[in-house]
C-alpha cells in the first residue's frame, strides 16, 4: 500500500479541505495547552504544547476532548517560595528560629553607593549611563541592578572597581 493509494477516490479539495481542517485543530490544541500553563504553570499532563499540537492535528476533535480531560485531571504547578516567606520545611536556606519557626535569612543591602534616583512612577532606573554616585568619575554604568566598574570621563571610557 503506498501513499497515494490511500489518497485514491479523494479530490484535491477534499484533501486540502482534510489538512486545513487538521491544521485548525493542532492551532487550537496548542493554544488551548499554551494557555492551560500560563493560567496553571504546567502544561495538561506536563506534555509539551507542540505535542498536543501534534495529537489534535492527527486526531482531531478526539484529541481535543483528550486534551480537555488533561486539563481537568492535571494539578496546578506549586507556587515558587517568595523571599521572606515562612517555610514549613528545613532546609538548607533556611534558618529556625526559636526553635519552631523557620524563616528565610535577610536578603544583604547591596553595597556600595546607593542606586540612581528613581523616575516619577518610583520604578527601578533602567540599565544605563547615570551621574557617578561615588563623585570620582563624571558618569558610571548601572547594569540595572548594581553600579559596574565602567566609567565616563570627558567620553573617554574606563574602568574602577565600586
Amino acid at each position: 500500500m503506498t501513499f497515494g493509494s490511500l489518497l485514491a477516490g479523494y479530490t484535491r479539495g477534499e484533501i486540502v479541505g482534510s489538512l486545513a481542517f487538521a491544521c485548525l485543530f493542532a492551532m487550537l490544541g496548542y493554544r488551548m495547552s499554551h494557555r492551560h500553563r500560563l493560567a496553571r504553570g504546567v502544561t495538561p499532563w506536563r506534555l509539551p504544547s507542540v505535542v498536543w499540537g501534534a495529537i489534535c492535528f492527527f486526531f482531531q476533535p478526539f484529541g481535543l476532548v483528550v486534551e480537555l480531560v488533561a486539563q481537568a485531571t492535571t494539578k496546578p504547578a506549586a507556587p515558587a517560595p517568595a523571599a521572606g516567606h515562612l517555610s514549613r520545611y528545613p532546609g538548607p536556606e533556611t534558618t529556625v528560629l526559636r526553635g519552631a519557626i523557620e524563616i528565610d535569612p535577610p536578603v544583604a543591602a547591596p553595597a556600595g553607593p546607593p542606586p540612581p534616583a528613581r523616575d516619577e512612577t518610583g520604578a527601578t532606573p533602567l540599565f544605563g549611563w547615570y551621574a557617578d554616585a561615588t563623585g570620582r568619575h563624571e558618569q558610571r554604568y548601572w547594569d540595572g541592578r548594581r553600579w559596574s566598574e565602567h566609567v565616563l570621563d570627558d567620553g573617554a571610557r574606563g574602568v574602577d572597581p565600586v
